[in-house]
């Protein structure tokens, strides 16, 4: 009889087991599918969606907790604390456009676009969803850096055409006038001729510039960087030699080959020469220097001249658009060391510029430097 009784305990003890197992894996689950409609209200198992989406989700609850947001929100908005929002401007905003989205009937959500940081914006909607708030994010930074780059594009383009225009209708107005001598005519036809040059070459720059500041990536590959650097001093060569500027090009061999554009980096070492020659007096000399770096392996680019040198109040304005250090008589378009700044940070690299215009040896060193393709990707 007592072996029974114990035999009837087990059995109910192994029943109580089963049922408290049973329990525990229904209780875990009820408490996964809960944990998830709190963090999601209203979409449930889709959390893995919104993990991998390409773009942001903020569940809101209060007025600075948030209960979920996904690794796009979280890199965007730059959120440190697991549901805490930071104390920031564009918060502020956030929270007036959530308040907004509540209260206007008939409303599906607002809308804004704000700064977040230095050149950083970012685009949402907010919406109500029951007691929580729906915040969808975007990074709108590449898009307004291209419509302001178009404003500024426009607005300079604009500005910069006025005074060719206002010549060339001038010029138009002289050879309108019957009298006049025919030296005089031919001067205008001269002038009018030159000033629709310096249109053409202001306008052609200044888009080049525009698609260089909205494109995002140009296309890289290895360049004989020696062989396109001689290709350039050749062109240059009938410009120095009108102007008396001796050339020379000090080069390291063999020189691995440089990772870039080349019609690119062909524009750069072109500007920057034609600068050198067209800004030295007759008699100096522009030198054009290639070096290795033994321990990095990147290739230092450098031009130097002896002329009369840039004034030191010029240099930290020296590559805005259409700063002129030099007079007016010196033709060009202000564009040019724009241009070659923009090609070199598309390169990941930068133009560094010393100048000395006083004492007994003056003139210009303007540097960057270009990747070069590893040795061993040249072996192969």
């Amino acid at each position: 009889m007592l072996i029974l009784d114990l035999q009837r305990l087990l059995f109910a003890f192994l029943l109580v087991l089963i049922a408290v197992a049973a329990l525990a894996i229904w209780l875990d689950r009820f408490l996964r599918q809960r944990q998830q409609r709190q963090a999601l209200p209203g979409i449930g198992g889709m959390q893995s969606v919104w993990e991998r989406a390409p773009f942001g989700l903020l569940v809101l609850e209060d007025l600075r907790a948030y209960r979920y947001a996904n690794p796009y929100a979280r890199r965007l908005l730059g959120l440190e604390s697991p549901s805490r929002l930071p104390d920031a401007d564009w918060v502020r905003l956030l929270d007036e456009d959530r308040l907004d989205a509540r209260q206007e009937t008939g409303t599906p959500g607002r809308y804004r676009s704000v700064p977040l940081g230095v050149k950083r914006f970012v685009g949402w909607w907010v919406t109500a969803a029951g007691d929580m708030d729906l915040v969808f994010l975007w990074d709108t930074t590449a898009a307004l850096q291209a419509e302001q780059a178009t404003r500024l594009l426009l607005s300079d383009l604009s500005h910069e055409l006025r005074t060719p225009l206002a010549t060339l209708l001038t010029h138009l107005e002289v050879l309108r006038i019957p009298q006049i001598s025919e030296e005089t005519r031919q001067q205008s036809v001269h002038l009018m001729q030159q000033e629709a040059k310096r249109m053409t070459r202001l306008v052609h720059n200044l888009l080049e510039l525009g698609r260089l500041e909205t494109s995002a990536e140009i296309e890289r590959r290895p360049v004989d960087l020696r062989t396109l650097v001689e290709e350039a001093l050749a062109q240059v060569t009938p410009q120095a030699e009108d102007r008396q500027i001796a050339l020379a090009l000090q080069a390291d061999t063999p020189l691995p080959p440089a990772i870039g554009e080349p019609d690119r980096l062909t524009q750069v070492f072109l500007n920057l020469l034609d600068n050198a020659i067209k800004y030295s007096r007759p008699g100096d000399r522009v030198t054009l220097s290639l070096q290795q770096d033994q321990l990095r392996g990147d290739i230092a680019c450098e031009i130097r001249d002896t002329g009369p040198g840039i004034p030191i109040e010029h240099l930290p304005h020296i590559t805005r658009r259409f700063y002129r250090a030099a007079s007016e008589a010196v033709g060009g378009s202000g564009l040019g060391l724009a241009l070659v700044e923009e090609i070199l940070r598309h390169h990941q690299s930068k133009l560094e510029i010393e100048s000395h215009s006083e004492g007994d040896e003056t003139g210009t060193c303007v540097r960057f430097v270009l990747p070069s393709l590893p040795e061993t990707e040249v072996d192969k």
